[in-house]
């Protein structure tokens, strides 16, 4: 009887293991996609917002050297380069800009399908500056060698 309950007691465990890693995984997974990212609650307005804020996660490096053509070149001391629509440039934190702006998502998501196609920082930034000229005027970041 005592050898019943033990193997009860190890079913229930494994059961409760099991409910664990599948309430994880129908979650999204253990993290986000560009490492163990928290998002503020503002990241998740939307499915374009969630991803555009990924995408940022992972390809800051990138963002840094694209400009964004949204209209937010107009405060100069806080927006330079796209990262800045994502992320505050003093604090580091994450910034509510791009949560709802359809620009600076639209550019993240061609950055990262244009990475994914094999593409160069230049030949990126030179479809960003084709794709966008005609939206607005570009935040003044330094052009890519």
């Amino acid at each position: 009887m005592k050898r019943f309950i033990l193997m009860s007691r190890q079913r229930v465990l494994l059961l409760a293991i099991a409910a664990i890693a599948l309430a994880v995984i129908s979650a999204g997974g253990c993290g986000e996609e560009a490492g163990d990212v928290e998002f503020p609650e503002f990241v998740y307005r939307s499915e374009e917002s969630l991803e555009g804020y990924r995408i940022a996660a992972a390809n800051q490096d990138v963002l840094e050297q694209i400009p964004c053509y949204c209209g937010c070149e107009r405060d100069r001391e806080k927006y330079q380069n796209l990262k800045d629509c994502f992320y505050n440039r003093e604090t580091g934190d994450f910034d509510e800009h791009a949560a709802s702006c359809a620009i600076c998502l639209e550019e993240a998501r061609d950055v990262e399908q244009w990475q994914d196609e094999g593409l160069s920082l230049k030949e990126i930034r030179d479809r960003i500056d084709e794709k966008y000229q005609d939206r607005g005027t570009p935040t003044d970041t330094p052009p890519v060698e």
